[in-house]
């Protein structure tokens, strides 16, 4: 018993080492797969952890009119706090600054500031009424990722110490029966970010990356659909005539062989368009049914400099219809090899589909911190390209975009002179994947 079912075992093992679906989609992609996945993760953390644990310079402008406020700022207790969260203060009323306007522009050109603080006129004339106290903060938002987000929670941080100190201040100096309400929570924060110059009032820097990184992702999420279509078109297109035997008909007109072949690839890539259309603009409803009343999207982001410009949309479009191109000559080959549509479909669902997402998650990843050597390597695979260049694009990286997109133009060359050398051969109607042919041989030879 023992030995039989052992033999089950050997047989069952045997069985799916030698099948290409599931030796490919079960072992050799999840070993490919997911270590560049762990390398994207492995950026995103080691992103958040700089972003966390860098110092930060943030600017404070005094402008009241009393004297409170700048014996608050004076007080050695809140600047030994505050560097213990690696906040470092900078007051510019000691460096000459005595209007808003000066200081905000020495938070847009000096890139070691990331926040600028403004204490209003009226700061110790609220103190002594016991007013709530508007505290205007201005983050600069130079780049897309954690470092946004962090930077506004590290002055979050500060203004919570400085609104310690003030209650502090209040009940041993100005009033210990104070309105404990007005005591526990005297300032209210209004939040705006500066970008590239621009002032944007009442949003915070992570509220514009995460409405940046939202419409990034309608980008790749609408790649790998047309490379998706694409390629199940192809692979049913090529598999079906094999299978129907009409592929040898074909074959045998007076047509150019490189004919064929584009016109699969045109009629495969029409399709797929036209089917990625459909999806988008459904897709697009559905998403701005969510999100029409989120005050966000009223954000123009190009008027920000975070979006994408015509010359970006041109390159979008070349590396994706080079990628399409590309990937559809190769699918000709691949499908070839299946027996009938349904082994073709597994086949490049199986190698395909992974890859893909691969991709798909290093966008996602690339949109949390800049852009290292694996995703430049990835910029490098046809399939993988047109889900990775946004994120270069939106971040002004338009040389390496540009090396990108003449390689990827060599390489449809390449999958296409490959494709139509395939096609004007024989093979294409015997090719086959078989993993037990020498071992048939062998018992033939044995018999």
């Amino acid at each position: 018993m023992p030995s039989a079912l052992m033999n089950i075992v050997k047989k069952e093992l045997k069985e799916i080492f030698r099948d290409p679906r599931l030796f490919l989609g079960m072992v050799v992609i999840p070993m490919l797969m997911f270590p560049i996945m762990g390398l994207a993760m492995q950026g995103i953390m080691s992103e958040t952890t700089r972003a966390v644990t860098t110092e930060i310079n943030i600017a404070i402008l005094n402008l009241d009119e009393g004297e409170i406020g700048g014996i608050i700022l004076n007080d050695t207790g809140l600047r030994i706090v505050a560097s213990q969260y690696n906040i470092t203060l900078t007051y510019l009323n000691t460096l000459g600054v005595k209007d808003k306007e000066t200081a905000l522009q020495i938070l847009s050109n000096n890139e070691t500031i990331v926040a600028l603080v403004v204490i209003p006129r009226n700061f110790t004339e609220c103190i002594m009424n016991q007013q709530f106290i508007v505290i205007e903060t201005y983050i600069a938002l130079r780049e897309l990722g954690f470092e946004a987000s962090a930077s506004g929670e590290r002055v979050n941080i500060f203004l919570r110490i400085f609104e310690e100190v003030v209650s502090t201040y209040i009940i041993q100096n100005i009033d210990p029966n104070a309105n404990p309400v007005f005591v526990r929570n005297p300032i209210i924060p209004e939040t705006n970010t500066v970008c590239n110059g621009k002032v944007v009032r009442g949003v915070s820097p992570s509220m514009i990356v995460q409405m940046a990184t939202f419409q990034l992702f309608m980008m790749p999420i609408a790649s790998m659909m047309l490379l998706s279509v694409a390629i199940q078109f192809a692979a049913t297109s090529v598999a079906s005539e094999k299978e129907q035997k009409t592929l040898e008909t074909l074959l045998t007109l007076p047509i150019n062989r490189s004919a064929i072949v584009f016109g699969k690839l045109t009629g495969s890539l029409l399709v797929s368009i036209l089917g990625t259309i459909g999806y988008m603009i459904g897709f697009q409803f559905y998403m701005s049914s969510i999100t029409q009343n989120i005050p966000i999207n009223q954000i123009n982001l190009a008027e920000l400099g975070l979006g994408i410009d015509l010359v970006g949309y041109i390159l979008i479009g070349s590396s994706l219809f080079l990628s399409i191109l590309s990937t559809l000559a190769l699918i000709t080959v691949i499908a070839s090899f299946a027996e009938d549509v349904r082994s073709a479909q597994s086949l490049t669902g199986t190698i395909f589909v992974p890859i893909m997402m691969v991709g798909f998650f290093s966008a996602f990843a690339l949109s949390f911190g800049k852009p290292g050597l694996w995703a430049t390597i990835m910029l490098f695979i046809p399939f993988m390209n047109p889900m990775i260049v946004p994120m270069y694009l939106v971040q002004k990286d338009y040389t390496i975009v540009l090396i990108s997109i003449i390689a990827l133009i060599f390489e449809t060359i390449a999958s296409i002179h490959l494709a139509a050398n395939f096609y004007s051969s024989e093979k294409v109607l015997s090719a086959r994947i078989r993993f037990r042919k020498r071992r048939k041989r062998r018992e033939q030879e044995e018999t």
